[in-house]
């Protein structure tokens, strides 16, 4: 028993669209035709291709950088113990060299063995110095990069 008195589902209603209604008319008859479809515009501009030129020039780019870097780094940590000299002395360049000179004159005169030490020594307190201030430096470096690369890909 139907719920619904108005328009009753046992009974099959005939639905008859108008004859022109058709929302894909004009596809159909531009095909049937031979013309082309039209295309839907994009969303975004297609992006220009990279080429290996352009990745190369970026290469090239960061390899000088970073070149620049390790050197201002190296030179850094190396005139770093020398200031820390300068400092103590009170800035005076005679009692600096002295102190310089007492100390490679006592490094000349030790054994064998204590010269090992020393300049073993001296080594890693160099390279950990030298990692200290790069490691200090590296988050500038990378955002200078990273802004030369934003504008060699722009043009400028």
């Amino acid at each position: 028993m139907p719920h619904c008195l108005q328009t009753p589902f046992d009974r099959e209603v005939e639905a008859k669209p108008e004859p022109d209604w058709l929302p894909h008319r004009p596809i159909i008859a531009a095909t049937q035709e031979g013309h082309d479809l039209p295309r839907p515009p994009r969303l975004a501009a297609r992006r220009p291709r990279r080429h290996w030129w352009g990745l190369a020039a970026d290469g090239c780019y960061i390899m000088i950088r970073s070149g620049i870097f390790l050197m201002a780094c190296w030179v850094i940590a190396m005139g770093l113990p020398l200031m820390f000299l300068l400092l103590l002395t009170g800035g005076q360049m005679d009692v600096t060299f002295a102190f310089l000179g007492s100390l490679f004159g006592a490094f000349a005169d030790a054994t064998p063995d204590r010269q090992y030490v020393f300049a073993n020594r001296s080594t890693w307190f160099l390279v950990a110095l030298a990692t200290a201030v790069a490691a200090w430096r590296l988050p500038r470096f990378l955002d200078e990069v990273s802004e030369g690369l934003k504008t060699l890909e722009k043009g400028a």
